[in-house]
């Protein structure tokens, strides 16, 4: 260690086996690994590629370890102190279940006939991004009804189906969509109704 010494030396590992475990999950194209000189951001093409047993035995084995450490820590400790000295519950499980769902998966195309597989492609960014829409929206409401959810979901369809008829602005790279659609603020002509006699 260049620097930091002992001290350091647990926190750089774990930054390199973070860095190993998303580079392994977002090989995005096939030239990537080659360009970076990281043979993680590689396709996976066979079946038996290292960094399968990378990630189940090495990454997964030191959240593990990490755990088990935390949990056999000699001291009089509460809970919420130890909790404080590990990952949350839900980011252990995401990690584990990220794991062995991408390996799986990957397995699975490889064996049936795919020439690679890109793990980007596994990314799950558009449903975070969809439902922390309806989180906004519920703004306190954790648990909105059917009924709820529908309205939530015809109000950001519709927000969508309006920005599609808008020029984007700023910095944002944005698809170019024609101008041919009108949006007026105008009042509506007043309809009259026939009087029931």
């Amino acid at each position: 260690m260049a620097y930091g010494g002992e001290q350091g030396q647990e926190t750089a590992k774990f930054i390199l086996l973070m860095d190993r475990f998303f580079d392994c999950l977002n090989v995005r194209s096939i030239q990537e690994g080659h360009h970076k000189r990281k043979a993680d951001l590689l396709p996976f093409r066979t079946l038996n590629d290292q960094r399968f047993e990378f990630l189940e035995r090495e990454f997964l084995g030191y959240v593990l370890a990490w755990k088990q450490a935390v949990d056999s820590r000699p001291g009089n400790f509460k809970k919420s102190e130890r909790n404080k000295m590990f990952l949350t519950d839900q980011t252990f499980e995401g990690l584990w279940t990220t794991v062995h769902s991408t390996i799986e998966a990957t397995q699975y195309l490889l064996s049936n006939g795919v020439e690679f597989v890109l793990t980007h492609t596994f990314c799950q960014d558009p449903l975070e991004e969809h439902f922390g829409r309806h989180r906004g929206l519920g703004r306190r409401a954790d648990n909105p009804s059917l009924w709820i959810f529908g309205y939530q979901e015809n109000k950001i369809r519709l927000q969508r189906s309006l920005a599609m008829a808008m020029q984007p602005k700023g910095n944002t790279r944005g698809v170019k969509r024609s101008a041919d659609v009108v949006i007026s603020v105008s009042p509506l002509k007043k309809v009259r109704r026939p009087r029931n006699k």
